[in-house]
């Protein structure tokens, strides 16, 4: 007796299967968000890139952040360990300290095991030799 009440019990739970029933939500799909070091006036600032007022960025673990780097070469230094490289080029010198030429990028991506929290970092414009503002100075917050 306990075969037959097994088989359409295990029937059942396959028709909900299929059906989609059981189904976990996917998790939320990583992000790019585009920010570019532009002179503003006499000021560097880093922005949005399709927004210049914009000049926070908010972002979660797994997201990729691409710096547009444009009319000056430029230092970037961050908190160590937040980020891994896109690619080899990429790479960032101790963990946390990169240099970008003039019409380059920057794609890095928030580490897996990234801390919650607000980040400020800081990017060295070489054309006049000030630092870029964002938020004066810029941040990242990653949730």
């Amino acid at each position: 007796m306990n075969a037959k009440v097994t088989q359409p019990v295990v029937g059942f739970i396959l028709l909900l299967l299929l059906t989609g029933f059981f189904i976990l939500p996917a998790s939320n799909p990583s992000k790019d968000y585009d920010l570019a070091v532009v002179k503003i006036g006499d000021t560097w600032k880093v922005v949005d890139a399709n927004d210049h007022a914009k000049t926070k960025v908010k972002v979660k673990k797994k997201d990729t952040i691409v710096w547009s780097i444009n009319g000056t070469d430029a230092y970037f230094q961050f908190p160590a360990e937040l980020f891994d490289a896109v690619s080899s080029a990429d790479s960032l010198k101790n963990g946390y300290t990169k240099f970008v030429k003039d019409g380059k990028k920057l794609k890095l991506k928030v580490k897996d095991d990234a801390p919650a929290g607000t980040y400020e970092y800081a990017i060295f414009c070489t054309a006049d030799g000030v630092f870029a503002e964002g938020d004066s100075p810029p941040k990242i917050v990653i949730e």
